[in-house]
């Protein structure tokens, strides 16, 4: 048997790893458009970070009234591994609403269920922060109000950039900017979960600009 030359050899290697990229980018593809779609805040805007190249980096993080964290997620504190992660509808979109080591105990708390980290702080309502201002307020001779307090929640789910062209990339950056200090989320990520517990970008909505991923 005639061994192929090596221009040759290389030439099929590179064919099979060019079909194989091929094969994964398919298989993503098909995850993706399967997948449940949601939709998570993102975090205020931070210009440092946001826009890298051809890609705009984001995180998901969500602020609203209460003192308690939601169920399984402890104040403060981050899983080194992942957990199983619930997601609820509220309203048009999705917020995490607790975590279980299992996915049959994450199912108990919300419709959606992914694999990621969650963590959670209390936001300038909280109880220390509370007692800060109304003792600075006492020093000051100003009468004390107490602040709402508020939750802050944070969801890393393995997903925190979307490719796009340069262009793209700036429209969006400049409409996050624009909607940020505007009360509510600049803007919100849209996600599939897979039947496998794993999220998949989809795209990212600010305003009423909606920009999908078109490749992988």
């Amino acid at each position: 048997m005639k061994v192929p030359a090596p221009p040759t050899r290389i030439l099929m290697a590179a064919g099979v790893l060019a079909l194989l990229l091929v094969g994964l980018v398919v298989r993503e593809n098909m995850a993706r458009d399967q997948g449940t779609e949601v939709r998570l805040a993102l975090a205020g805007y931070d210009p440092r970070s946001l826009l890298q190249g051809h890609y705009v980096q984001f995180r998901m993080q969500e602020t609203f009234p209460g003192r308690a964290c939601p169920p399984g997620v402890r104040e403060g504190y981050r899983s080194g591994k992942p957990v199983w992660v619930a997601l609820r509808r509220d309203g048009d979109h999705h917020r995490a609403a607790g975590a279980g080591l299992t996915r049959a105990e994450a199912a108990r708390l919300g419709e959606v269920t992914v694999q990621g980290r969650v963590s959670c702080y209390p936001g300038a309502g909280s109880i220390a922060e509370q007692a800060a201002l109304a003792a600075a307020a006492r020093g000051a001779g100003v009468p004390v109000r107490e602040a709402a307090p508020t939750v802050t929640v944070d969801v890393d789910l393995g997903v925190d950039r979307i490719h796009l062209d340069q262009k793209g990339a700036e429209a969006v950056q400049g409409d996050l900017q624009r909607a940020a200090g505007g009360g509510g989320p600049p803007g919100y990520a849209v996600l599939s979960i897979g039947p496998d517990g794993k999220a998949r970008v989809k795209g990212l909505i600010v305003g009423k600009r909606r920009v999908d991923l078109d490749w992988w």
